[in-house]
């Protein structure tokens, strides 16, 4: 479903979309990466699976990139690209969009450069393709080498990092609040020691499954146990796992109040937990 986009809106993010590539020159990759942060490219993961990471620019440079940082799980992945002259685009807000909302995608589809296709979102919500984290999914076009390239509302701001399609055309991008706590992490962060599951609850809420904990860890140090399902963090009920990495990683101080069912027992719990330094909590 094609859809006239404004004329400003899509060069505006052709200039802040580069394209990616990855690899030796008999096995390469090529994708999409967008510019959120001055002389930084978010792109996915498996797009730069190999080295050397190199990005071309639309004003024409051709850049040597840096890994900073990847987030499989996300999907997602940070580089640094020292001399990259082109301007970022703003990061909007995924919560805002509903079935209906136009949008645009820019990428590097089948070696195409700074193609540009519309659409309406389709759906938001959890899905298996993206390991259970939440996805927008739209009725926009995409192809190999779409991947890490922006998708953007009608007032230019970019609501989701494209990823993937799946059966019947669908794209998927992954959503802005899932990057914009990517890019807040730095390694300073908060870390409660678990590993996690997403699992849905009888009333059809979402909870987080406790698989393991870190001995000595501030979940284990709080007598949580591996088969507690945590549900919300300072009366605020989880929606998905970015619910909870918001509330470790966006806390003020250094407590925060976790409520919990235990196993066999039908009755909510609360416990009040000392976060510790350098968050260390996965999905399995």
């Amino acid at each position: 479903m094609a859809l006239p986009v404004p004329g400003r809106i899509v060069e505006m993010l052709r200039r802040s979309t580069v394209e990616v590539l990855s690899g030796s020159s008999r096995v390469s990759g090529s994708g999409t990466g967008t510019i959120l942060i001055e002389g930084q490219v978010v792109t996915n993961a498996h797009v730069v699976q190999g080295t050397p990471v190199t990005v071309a620019s639309w004003e024409g440079d051709r850049l040597t990139a840096t890994v900073l940082r990847i987030d499989e799980r996300r999907d997602l992945a940070l580089l640094s690209v020292p001399g990259l002259r082109a301007p970022a685009s703003p990061l909007g807000d995924s919560d805002t969009l509903r079935p209906g909302t136009p949008v645009v995608a820019v990428g590097n589809p089948l070696g195409f450069v700074g193609a540009v296709s519309s659409g309406v979102v389709h759906s938001i919500g959890i899905a298996p393709p993206m390991n259970g984290q939440r996805g927008i999914y739209a009725d926009v076009r995409l192809a190999p080498g779409n991947s890490g390239g922006p998708l953007a509302d009608y007032q230019g701001q970019v609501v989701g990092i494209n990823a993937m399609v799946i059966n019947g055309g669908l794209a998927v991008a992954i959503p802005s609040r899932a990057v914009q706590l990517f890019l807040k992490r730095d390694g300073s962060g908060f870390k409660l020691g678990i590993v996690v599951r997403p699992v849905r609850l009888k009333d059809c809420s979402s909870g987080m499954m406790i698989l393991e904990l870190t001995p000595g860890g501030a979940a284990d140090r709080a007598s949580l146990l591996p088969g507690d399902v945590l549900v919300g963090a300072d009366n605020r009920r989880f929606r998905t796992l970015e619910d909870l990495e918001a509330v470790t990683e966006g806390s003020a101080g250094a407590v925060i109040t976790l409520d919990f069912y235990r196993a066999g027992q039908g009755s909510l719990r609360r416990v009040a937990l000392s976060l510790d330094r350098k968050r260390n909590l996965s999905a399995a």
